[in-house]
């Protein structure tokens, strides 16, 4: 962690004049729209991963049981994947 803290400090510091930097253009807006962004898709990839994760693990100690987790786990995906898709609408709308 302490090796990211310079690296954390320069981005704050970027993020927070670059609505100086680009006043004039107005393209300011494009900057909180691709963090949003980001930071979904991160979200959204990390969440599906850890559904994945926890479903392979499930499915190998129990076989049997593969047939009554498919449908929540394809659910729980579909839930997941709705979070990303309403932050890029926000990312839109920024």
């Amino acid at each position: 962690m302490k090796k990211w803290t310079p690296v954390l400090a320069v981005m704050a510091a970027l993020l927070l004049m670059s609505g100086e930097a680009l006043a004039q253009d107005g393209g300011g807006s494009n900057v909180g729209a691709g963090i949003t962004m980001g930071l979904a898709v991160l979200g959204g990839a990390l969440g599906q991963g850890m559904a994945a994760k926890g479903m392979y693990e499930a499915v190998s100690r129990n076989p049997q049981a593969a047939g009554a987790l498919n449908a929540p786990f394809y659910v729980g995906l579909a839930f997941i994947e709705s979070l990303c898709l309403f932050a890029l609408v926000v990312a839109f709308s920024i």
